[in-house]
């Protein structure tokens, strides 16, 4: 199955709705999405963010971006 193309922008909303969706108790978090050589596609978050994260809002992130992986790769 061929992957749809996405802006960063997008896959980024996409992987905040999903974590909101999945019960993340962390506010607000600032990530950005950005190519990677490994995977495609990687979630980077800010100093501020990934301190506020608990071990399940980060086990959650990194499930997100394995199911996201699966359907979407980024626009170049």
């Amino acid at each position: 199955m061929a992957k749809k193309r996405i802006s960063s922008v997008d896959l980024g909303w996409l992987i905040l709705e999903q974590l909101k969706d999945g019960g993340s108790r962390t506010p607000r978090i600032s990530l950005a999405v950005v190519p990677d050589d490994k995977h495609g596609w990687r979630a980077v978050l800010a100093a501020r963010s990934r301190r506020l994260m608990t071990v399940e809002d980060e086990r959650e992130l990194a499930a997100v971006q394995y199911r996201l992986r699966l359907k979407y790769e980024l626009r170049s």
